[in-house]
């Protein structure tokens, strides 16, 4: 089913609500998810975290694996995460940040109408009786708002390793409930790169807190096995 965007509006969604009573299903079968770098920390404890490009654009974005191949998501069931911290992407669906069809280089904020959750009967209201917006709403704008900040920091931190030529296509291989799986398309930082960089460069890079997401981003790598033994407990369970 292809999603219906629209423009949030108080005329027409005056008596709109949202269930969060399943909050993650839409992302059930989401394999990866863009994560931001104040994020780093929090996500790698649990999840792997690296890097894809476009080959269009040649832009590297940073995202976390939910799962080992494309639809699967081993961290989403019957609609709740199945980890401890919760990746701040995947709390504001079904509203969005979108572009503004009006005002070029705008955003407003926007509702997926097509989302299960949404609905006039059960959940939080987005606009009070009175017309204004809802207390759940204004927390949500705040997070939209504060998130949309931290991907353009993001941004600006993946043109840094780029132009450094630090990151490296990696291929990954994992034996999965007793074959093997390649899993490609993925970059990471070169920690030999890394440490050859002069000791201006690491200093500069140490100055604007950069280090610390690059350390976050490689300690992480240790938690593919994790997905792994997702997939292998899944499998045995099943048999």
């Amino acid at each position: 089913m292809s999603l219906q965007i629209a423009p949030l509006q108080k005329e027409k969604h005056i008596h709109t609500k949202i269930n969060i009573t399943n909050p993650f299903t839409f992302a059930k079968e989401q394999h990866i998810l863009p994560v931001v770098v104040q994020e780093f920390i929090r996500v790698g404890a649990e999840l792997p975290i690296v890097f894809i490009k476009d080959p269009a654009s040649e832009r590297f974005d940073v995202v976390t694996m939910l799962g080992l191949k494309s639809g699967e998501n081993l961290m989403v069931s019957e609609g709740q995460w199945q980890g401890f911290y919760v990746p701040k992407v995947l709390w504001n669906h079904p509203l969005l940040l979108a572009d503004d069809p009006a005002q070029e280089g705008q955003l407003v904020v926007a509702l997926v109408e097509s989302s299960p959750m949404v609905n006039t009967e059960t959940g939080h209201s987005l606009f009070n009786e009175d017309g204004s917006e809802s207390d759940f709403l204004k927390s949500r704008v705040d997070m939209m708002r504060e998130f949309y900040m931290q991907s353009q920091t993001t941004r600006a931190f993946n043109k840094v390793l780029a132009d450094l030529d630090l990151l490296i296509p990696q291929t990954l291989t994992m034996t999965l409930s007793g074959s093997p799986r390649e899993i490609s398309g993925i970059y990471i930082v070169d920690e030999k790169k890394l440490n050859s960089l002069s000791d201006e460069q690491l200093l500069d890079l140490n100055k604007r807190g950069i280090m610390p997401a690059i350390y976050a981003h490689l300690m992480s790598l240790q938690q593919v096995q994790r997905l792994g033994d997702r997939v292998n407990k899944a499998a045995a369970a099943a048999a």
